[in-house]
This record gives structure tokens, sequence and C-alpha cells, in this order.
């Protein structure tokens, strides 16, 4: 008798589970860039683009599955992120100004591939011997 109603209990607590767990992000169209210019996140997220520049603009996917529509300065747009959205994109009106979506997990610690401001367990701490 218990039993269905605990897989019931179950199956409800895990789809507010994956609900929950979604994220928003924003991403601030300005003078010549995206910022950030690549955006880790997940299906299920949404995406938020702000133009923050003193004229209108577009941003859309580089396949074309999606875009902003033109937005005057201070507009935003949301964005669902599913497993299909495109995820390189750019301003229509200037190609060389580009973003990207991952779903990769983000980088921890050294992005520029110099390693010299990488962690490595001990930063920070002294010797005592």
């Amino acid at each position: 008798m218990f039993k269905p109603i605990f897989f019931s209990m179950t199956a409800l607590s895990l789809s507010f589970a994956q609900v929950a767990s979604a994220n928003d992000y924003s991403i601030l169209v300005e003078e010549g860039a995206f910022y950030p210019e690549i955006t880790y996140l997940a299906p299920g997220d949404t995406v938020t683009f702000t133009n923050n520049n003193t004229y209108s603009i577009e941003v859309i996917a580089s396949d074309e599955t999606w875009t902003t529509g033109s937005l005057a300065t201070s507009m935003d747009y949301v964005l669902p992120i599913s497993a299909e959205t495109a995820l390189a994109f750019g301003l229509v009106s200037d190609a060389e100004i580009a973003g990207t979506f991952s779903f990769d997990l983000a980088p921890l610690g050294d992005v520029n591939g110099d390693d010299d401001d990488a962690f490595d367990g001990t930063d920070g701490l002294e010797s005592t011997n």
C-alpha cells in the first residue's frame, strides 16, 4: 500500500529537482563584444541578452535557428536553452563580434594555458618547518 505512494513522492521530488536546477545567465552586449564571451550552461537554463550599446543590435545563432530580433538600447531578450540550441552566435551587423555557449564544465584555475595562475593546492600556504 505504501509502495505506490512512495514511488509517486519520489518521482515528484525528482521532477522538482530538475526544474530547480535550471540557472539564469546574463550576457551583456557592449561596444564591440559579448560579456562573457563564453557562457557555460546546461539545457534547461535561460540566457538574457542585454543591449548596452547606444544603438540597436541583433544577435543571431551561427546556424540562424534563433535570433533576438532588433534590441534597442537597454532592451533584453531571454533565450531558453535546449540540447538543440546553436552554441555559436554573433551580431548580425558585425560577424567579427561573436560569442559561444558551452555545455562543458567551466574551467577551474588556469584558463590562459600558461599555468602561471593555476592553483596547485599550496598557494598562500607557507612552510612551518
